[in-house]
């Protein structure tokens, strides 16, 4: 098993530990202090990620009060501050205590790990209709970095896409909590919701026909959202739920106020200003 790279830097060996090592792979530099809560609150969740990421990723770790000359700079005005290195560049930088997920998404966001090379190859194969194929490879992903919870994803995403929902719902909440409230995460949960009512709805023109006669009809209603979803049609899905919340708001225990919560969850972070219009509009036919 790989080692954790975990270093203490200074002015003497900056360019050797930084610069010449993120030729290779990500060096995260921790600009920290002995005075700072903060600093010492988030050390625990880097020297985790450290071994967790082992021997992906390198941790230098600069004490500004030893250092006060690399501290002067690179600017550093508060601690803790975190700059990204790649190929010499600072790519990324955090400033101040930060969760867990904020580090792993910012490291994830850089590493390249071999077992990506194999979800992209996984993906083609899927696309040109190569389902054993693609199944396969992403087994082999799994099995070279079982730590690697995309690759469980990916998996998720092609059940679903060949119609194996309840596969993919099994293997989802068998994932570990950090992949399950991942971005990508968040957006399978909500359209696996969606695609087990689609599995129980009517065809799209049977419910057109129905909302052309009655524009009301809330189970209608319901089931048209979940097409939409399931095509991406996100802002009609929003609309269609909306237009259910506000003419039958108790169907199926809330159904609409649930589906429309799901949704900001899914498009929170890739569509933040559709979100923020639709809480308004929910909000305006709440109170």
């Amino acid at each position: 098993m790989s080692q954790a790279y975990i270093a203490d830097v200074n002015a003497q060996n900056f360019q050797q530990v930084v610069i010449d090592n993120s030729a290779q792979m990500p060096v995260l530099v921790d600009f920290w202090a002995p005075w700072c809560g903060p600093c010492k609150a988030v050390m625990p969740i880097l020297e985790k990620l450290a071994n967790e990421f082992a021997g992906q990723f390198i941790l230098a770790k600069i004490n500004i009060d030893d250092n006060p000359e690399l501290a002067n700079q690179f600017g550093i005005r508060s601690v803790p501050t975190f700059k990204l290195y790649k190929h010499g560049q600072v790519v990324a930088e955090l400033t101040g205590g930060q969760a867990e997920k904020a580090f792993r998404d910012l490291l994830e966001a850089h590493i390249e790990r071999p077992s990506d090379a194999l979800r992209q190859q996984a993906a083609q194969a899927f696309a040109q209709g190569q389902v054993d194929n693609a199944l396969a490879l992403l087994k082999q992903a799994a099995e070279l970095d079982p730590l690697n919870y995309n690759v469980h994803l990916d998996l998720v995403k092609m059940y679903l896409q060949s119609g194996h929902l309840e596969k993919a719902t099994d293997l989802f909440h068998k994932l570990p909590e950090q992949a399950r409230h991942s971005t990508e995460g968040k957006g399978l949960a909500g359209i696996l919701r969606f695609a087990q009512v689609m599995q129980t709805s009517e065809d799209l023109p049977t419910l057109q026909a129905k909302l052309a006669q009655n524009p009301n009809d809330a189970q209608a209603l319901y089931h048209f959202a979940s097409i939409l979803v399931m095509h991406q049609e996100y802002e009609k899905a929003l609309q269609t739920l909306l237009k259910l919340f506000s003419v039958a708001r108790d169907y199926e225990e809330g159904a609409a106020q649930k589906g429309l919560i799901t949704l900001f969850d899914m498009l929170n972070e890739s569509e933040p200003g559709l979100v923020k219009t639709y809480r308004r509009k929910l909000q305006g036919l709440m109170y």
